[in-house]
């Protein structure tokens, strides 16, 4: 069994990315036809995992690197270290190339060169500070030009061309802000809370517009289909919430299994990837 701390699905490839701590490995999915395309090993402790065209970029936790893997022959070309301790959350500026990677322990944000050897080009202190937990996984959307990045109930917003922040959102927060999503058709942020509601947020703003309130346990990682008008909490109860984002409710739970906290959707056939990490299996959805 194993404790997943990250799923990513890979439009180009077709494939599901998943971080498989502590078998250490990163395990590749063929989403078309449901099987182990590839193991790799030696990644002590994937906490985070983005791709480019060319390469998957994942956070280890226990090794303190940017392990750099090769998309398509799914070798290992790279192991940096990652500027800090216990890195998490891991993106890809898809303007630029370059990587930005949020280390824990260090609360700071470092950006690395997308190119090999990947070198290290700066790193910022991140907001509040100190923090209680650090941050979690952030993300960038190309069509803001901004890096979202969650310490602990904050959201820091960096402008990677700088890798400044730009501003500090407090939204009411009790606990911990967790990983969001982008709706593209809305242009809305959806943000994962421990206070047992998302949160819509306008991006220009800073602002919530909407909250969706839920009855369940810790979620981590949201999963967003935009074309179906979906959003999935990856809850620690076992029951995935199935959020309307045009209704801004929830409106059905997929049984998993407890524990289960990350997974992905495939947008062209709105599969549901959900890693059950107790298991150690990959439960599929098919729409209805």
């Amino acid at each position: 069994g194993g404790h997943g701390d990250w799923v990513t699905f890979d439009e180009p490839t077709n494939t599901v990315w998943i971080g498989q701590a502590p078998a250490h490995n990163v395990v590749v999915l063929d989403a078309e036809k449901l099987a182990v395309k590839a193991i790799i090993p030696g990644v002590k402790e994937a906490t985070g995992i983005d791709l480019d065209n060319a390469y998957a970029y994942v956070s280890d936790a226990k090794s303190n690197t940017l392990v750099v893997i090769d998309k398509h022959s799914f070798e290992k070309v790279a192991a940096v270290d990652s500027g800090g301790e216990s890195p998490d959350g891991v993106s890809v500026d898809r303007r630029t190339g370059k990587i930005l990677l949020a280390n824990d322990d260090s609360n700071n944000e470092v950006m690395f060169d997308g190119k090999p050897p990947f070198t290290k080009i700066s790193a910022i202190g991140l907001k509040p500070h100190p923090a209680k937990h650090g941050p979690d996984v952030g993300l960038y959307v190309r069509e803001l030009d901004r890096l979202y990045q969650p310490v602990d109930n904050m959201i820091d917003v960096i402008d990677p061309n700088t890798n400044q922040i730009e501003s500090v959102w407090d939204l009411g927060v009790k606990t911990d802000a967790k990983p969001m999503v982008y709706d593209s058709k809305t242009e809305h942020l959806v943000i994962g809370t421990r206070d047992k509601k998302m949160l819509i947020v306008d991006p220009t703003l800073g602002k919530v517009i909407a909250t969706i309130p839920f009855q369940g346990g810790d979620i981590d990682e949201t999963a967003i289909d935009v074309g179906a008008r979906r959003a999935f909490m990856g809850d620690k109860s076992g029951n995935v919430e199935v959020v309307d984002l045009d209704a801004n409710t929830v409106i059905d739970h997929l049984m998993t299994e407890k524990g289960v906290h990350t997974l992905t959707v495939d947008p062209k056939t709105h599969r549901i990837f959900v890693y059950l990490n107790v298991s150690n299996k990959v439960a599929v959805f098919e729409p209805t």
